[in-house]
């Protein structure tokens, strides 16, 4: 099964605490927003469905690229077992159209496609079915595992119903309906009789419907929500790029960043933009790269076996009657006759011809380097191996590039390769404009869901960026950089250069002069060098190559220097690795002996439900607790009546994670946990099934306690002076000048001077914590620093008895040593996670011999910071 990447894992974390906080409060909108609260700093106003009060819905934005499809399928078990709370989930998933609703059902049903490994891996039995399938569905498929309808919105989305086979009475359908109290028959549509229909519409009503919205940004109109509060569904799950911020917002719980798809190796970073005025020649500089790329890719596959056949996309202009155009067969005779490409190795995919249907463009055997298109591909197209997009179209606006651009975005086997080139993804667009056609680009990237700051980022110069190895920005305004004056006896042709390197030079006619804005890079320097005969010329190139060495602004990252510090290790005999959390039990925890009596505070007999529910008034009917009132109707929806308590024993050892322990001490734990709830406390076997997810969440808490416990003593032995644990050069983190996930770039007005990336992640543009990265950027004792990233894998962390210690800011100082500075809030500094967090920082400081320094900051004292690099603390 494909493993799920950081920025995926994070995403459905924080839906399954939104889920868990939802069903705490009984209430979604609350839920909603103390969770945005604890992740954005301010707390996010819920925009509910009218139709549908208290119901959760909510969106999980992730950039074209991300794997949203995967994420969904992940997602499913969180909502079933978090706010559901039903066995045998019903899901409603919603594409933007068919093509994409094929391809769907397609991988969901290949047992072989990770989508349909992440579904069996919670799952177990599942059912894909399509509109047409659903008609005739048996009641025992339903009742027996996931079954998920695929449709597009389009086949729900109409006022009259008449006609529509979902909403009309199937006799096919009518056992579904049989043995249902009549309080749960009655929420259902009925026919002029006042009988219930036997609709499909009824049978997913019936089951209340965990819905899963497909690039939800194109199902946003009124009648859209009418639609599919028709189906009375559990809970909403968005999945978009682009999601909707006018008319009917989304409720973003979670936005992935370009930053954290680069992390990841998703996605090609960045776009190297190439833009000349004539379309032919444009065409030649697009074939060499594409050719250039041929035979990196060889030498990709020779080195590491991965098999790659980079191809350019061509967009054509559509026919016009007034004036040449340059036509999709004009591209492909250019192609043929100018260029000698072999036909069979051109394909044409407009509306009218499907020249790509049928066809495994992966496939190593496959001729294919060339796609000429006009406006898109068809939806859902998707083929990693496109590199090159060469348009001779207008490419002014942004939809003209949206999806376009994401088609050359995805990283092959999303892997990084060995060969930068192939990276990258490579944009030519037949403009005079280089600085229109850049914006044109950014403005596309928004449309598939980036930053409009990192968008910025990923645009650059194809003549400029073979010397950085990280994001550097965009085209700085030649007023405001420095300049270089160049006495040339032979001046070259600006109109001969590439546009973003002429855009940097200027002609003095009085003096008779070049003039250079800003570094140039050593190919820039080789390009003008190209374009000049007179030795005296390229003498004087080369002079001014030098001269602009003192303009650099790259970061250290981007210069490629190293950041590495010692991390926290763990020594026993020739044993040495960095400390993390299975060093804390040498031997199995032995759960069967532990404590297994859960007291009333632990598992209420009772229920106390209501109190912080929602009170909603329509047409004068009060509607009270949408949660509580879910949990009730999938109670009667269950099918788990007569279990024995083996079964009960075997179900909660299943479905509470608990890959530290044995299933033979799991299973003995919980089979005394339950025998102490009847025995001890009183319970019924049917009261306990009935409550089955309810206590699942307390033997979970149980357990969880447990191991903590264990943990905390094992931890407080490595504190000790004469544990085993130790700092060494030998085991260091290294910052990856490459990958820097962060989730939010920092937008305030402050120029940062040394940090190590060029953008600062996940800070605010005021606030102590900003105050402290300030004063650390103004030290003149700090070579230069990182905001050090969150809960991810590349960045530097400290493993505590819970969780891993992610300090705010790594610092490297000029003497050599490191120093890692911790700010905490003065509410939050004397709690017992700072606490302990403060003795691990100490303990590694301790522990290094003086390389390194740790610091707890709070209350604006920042002054100790200086005082701690200097031995004054």
């Amino acid at each position: 099964m494909l493993t799920l990447k950081e920025y995926q894992q994070k995403s459905l974390d924080v839906l399954k605490a939104y889920c868990q906080l939802a069903v705490q409060l009984e209430d979604a909108d609350t839920a909603y927003y103390q969770l945005t609260r604890k992740i954005y700093g301010a707390g996010i106003p819920y925009n509910a469905i009218p139709e549908l009060p208290g119901l959760p819905y909510v969106c999980l934005r992730i950039p074209t690229g991300g794997g949203k499809t995967l994420v969904a399928c992940h997602a499913i078990p969180i909502l079933q077992q978090e706010l559901l709370r039903g066995d045998h989930p019903l899901v409603l998933w919603l594409v933007p159209s068919n093509a994409i609703r094929e391809q769907t059902i397609a991988a969901l049903k290949d047992k072989k496609h990770p989508y349909r490994q992440a579904l069996e891996s919670h799952a177990g039995n599942v059912t894909v079915l399509d509109i047409t399938q659903s008609l005739f569905v048996q009641r025992s498929v339903l009742d027996s595992g996931l079954t998920i309808i695929v449709s597009t919105i389009q086949a729900f989305r109409v006022e009259d119903t008449n006609g529509r086979k979902v909403y009309e009475t199937n006799g096919q359908l009518m056992s579904h309906f049989d043995g249902y109290p009549q309080a749960v028959l009655d929420k259902l549509e009925k026919g002029e009789d006042g009988s219930v229909i036997y609709s499909l519409a009824n049978v997913i009503k019936l089951h209340r419907p965990l819905v899963i919205v497909d690039e939800a940004h194109n199902a946003r109109t009124d009648l859209s929500f009418a639609t599919l509060a028709r189906f009375d569904p559990a809970a909403i799950l968005e999945l978009t790029a682009t999601p909707d911020t006018e008319k009917n917002p989304s409720n973003v719980l979670y936005a992935v960043s370009a930053a954290q798809l680069q992390a990841e190796d998703m996605i090609k970073m960045p776009i190297l933009l190439d833009t000349l005025p004539d379309w032919r020649n444009l065409l030649s500089n697009a074939i060499a790269q594409l050719d250039r790329l041929e035979q990196v890719a060889k030498d990709e596959q020779a080195a590491t076996g991965e098999y790659i056949r980079p191809i350019m996309l061509l967009q054509a202009q559509p026919k016009y009657q007034n004036r040449d155009t340059i036509t999709v067969d004009v591209l492909e005779k250019t192609l043929i006759e100018d260029y000698k490409i072999p036909e069979a190795q051109i394909a044409r995919a407009t509306g009218s011809e499907r020249g790509l249907d049928g066809v495994d463009i992966f496939a190593e055997d496959c001729p294919i380097r060339y796609i000429i298109t006009v406006q898109a591909l068809r939806e859902g197209w998707d083929c990693s191996f496109a590199y090159v997009l060469c348009s001779v179209a207008e490419m002014s606006s942004s939809t003209a590039v949206e999806q376009m651009l994401g088609r050359i975005m995805r990283l092959p086997r999303a892997q990084r390769k060995q060969q930068n080139e192939l990276n990258q993804a490579y944009a030519f667009a037949a403009s005079a404009s280089f600085a229109a056609t850049a914006n044109a680009l950014v403005d596309g990237l928004v449309q598939n869901g980036f930053n409009p700051i990192e968008a910025k980022q990923l645009i650059r110069g194809r003549e400029t960026a073979t010397e950085q190895l990280s994001i550097g920005p965009l085209f700085d305004s030649p007023a405001a950089a420095n300049t270089v004056t160049i006495h040339s006896p032979q001046k070259p042709n600006l109109d001969d250069l590439p546009a973003n390197l002429a855009g940097k030079m200027s002609i003095d006619p009085e003096n008779n002069t070049l003039i250079f804005t800003g570094r140039m890079s050593e190919q820039e320097r080789d390009t003008l060098k190209a374009h000049l005969t007179d030795d005296a010329a390229k003498q004087a190139i080369d002079q001014a190559y030098l001269d602009s060495q003192k303009f650099d602004t790259r970061t250290p990252s981007e210069k490629g220097t190293s950041f590495s510090l010692p991390k926290l290790a763990y020594k026993q005999g020739d044993l040495l690795e960095e400390l993390d959390k299975t060093h804390f039990l040498e031997h199995p925890l032995r759960l069967s002996q532990r404590e297994t009596l859960l007291s009333e505070e632990e598992f209420p007999s009772t229920i106390q439900g209501g109190q912080k529910g929602r009170i909603f008034i329509e047409d004068n009917q009060v509607t009270v607790d949408f949660v509580k009132n879910l949990h009730q109707q999938m109670t009667l929806l269950a099918t788990d009546k007569g279990w024995t308590e083996a079964e009960l024993v075997y179900w909660l050892d299943r479905v509470i994670p608990h890959p530290d322990i044995t299933p033979d001490e799991s299973g003995a734990f919980i089979n005394k946990l339950v025998q102490d709830l009847i025995n001890k406390r009183g319970f019924t076997l049917d009261q306990l099934v009935h409550d089955k997810y309810r206590l699942a969440e307390a033997v979970r808490k149980k357990i969880n306690q447990h191991q903590q416990t264990a943990r905390n003593e094992a931890f407080q032995q490595f504190l000790l002076p004469n544990s085993s644990l130790t700092v060494t050069p030998e085991v260091r983190f290294t910052f990856d000048p490459l990958r820097y996930p962060y989730n939010r770039p920092y937008q305030g007005n402050y120029k940062w001077q040394k940090h190590y990336y060029p953008q600062v992640g996940d800070l605010k543009s005021q606030g102590e914590e900003f105050e402290c990265a300030q004063y650390i950027d103004t030290l003149e004792e700090v070579e230069f620093w990182v905001r050090n990233p969150e809960r991810s894998s590349i960045a530097f962390s400290l493993q505590t008895s819970t969780d891993r210690f992610y300090p705010d800011f790594v610092c490297k100082l000029k003497d050599g040593r490191y120093l890692v500075v911790e700010y905490k809030g003065e509410v939050y500094r004397t709690n017992d996670d700072s606490k302990e967090k403060n003795s691990l920082g100490e303990l590694w400081e301790k522990r290094s011999q003086g390389t390194c320094l740790f610091i707890m900051v709070s209350n604006r004292n920042f002054d100790a910071i200086r005082a701690k690099i200097n031995g004054k603390s």
